[in-house]
């Protein structure tokens, strides 16, 4: 198990499961340098395939993975020097120009930056439930041209996969906490442990199925403007 909760995932034909395609396929075949913005299983799992992975984001407060660097930023602008990751993987991405232009600034002549959403079955019972209780806050799809609009992107490709994967109770409250809407609070997690007790109880796991839809998109440096001195970083150190 990782620390998002998840205890396994099928595997798919060929013996690798959804999320292990679905990373694989955004960094490429090759072992890289990861930038993701935000804390999630995504990042784990890249990180146990060897990838070196940085995560950053304003709500970074802890080490959750022990062979990930994780770095407290503020805004849009990144505090990392130029031309130092192979892939940035940014699940929420945002088309703001300084945004795209500082994901841009960070990679690697040649590197991606890869985006992901996911959409969830909501006929499963324990799912519909869920949904009672902590809202949904889903991001909606990337639009393929949010990547080619800024000119410093060539134009994506796109992918979907699949998957099942099996929560324990601390998995499930992850992922009631990182789906919830903003309006619904904390005290809503007492009533998703109940859903648990209910729903779970008897194999300790409740089964989510998801469909995962990538998109990936290379780097066109030479459009990208002179660059300022990158900000400041607070590094959240091993406890």
């Amino acid at each position: 198990m990782n620390e998002s909760g998840v205890l396994s995932t099928e595997a798919a034909p060929g013996g690798r499961t959804g999320a292990e395609r679905t990373a694989t396929w955004m960094v490429g075949e090759r072992l890289s340098c990861v930038l993701h913005m935000g804390d999630s299983s995504l990042a784990y799992l890249l990180a146990d395939q060897g990838h070196e992975v940085v995560i950053a984001g304003d709500d970074v407060t802890g080490v959750r993975h022990p062979e990930i660097q994780y770095v407290k930023s503020q805004g849009e602008r990144l505090p990392f020097i130029s031309d130092v990751f192979d892939v940035v993987i940014a699940p929420e991405l945002r088309d703001a120009p300084v945004a795209l232009a500082e994901y841009a600034r960070v990679l690697m002549p040649g590197g991606l930056l890869s985006t992901v959403t996911r959409t969830y079955d909501s006929s499963i019972p324990w799912m519909r439930k869920l949904r009672e209780i902590v809202g949904d806050w889903s991001p909606a799809h990337t639009p393929a041209d949010t990547f080619t609009a800024s000119g410093l992107f060539e134009e994506p490709e796109t992918n979907e996969f699949g998957t099942w994967e099996e929560l324990d109770l601390a998995g499930l409250l992850r992922f009631a906490e990182q789906t919830k809407h903003p309006s619904v609070g904390d005290d809503a997690m007492a009533r998703v442990h109940e859903l648990f007790t209910s729903y779970g109880a008897q194999t300790g796991t409740l089964r989510l199925r998801h469909q995962t839809h990538c998109l990936r998109a290379r780097v066109v440096k030479e459009n990208l403007a002179r660059e300022e001195a990158p900000p400041d970083a607070t590094l959240i150190e091993l406890g």
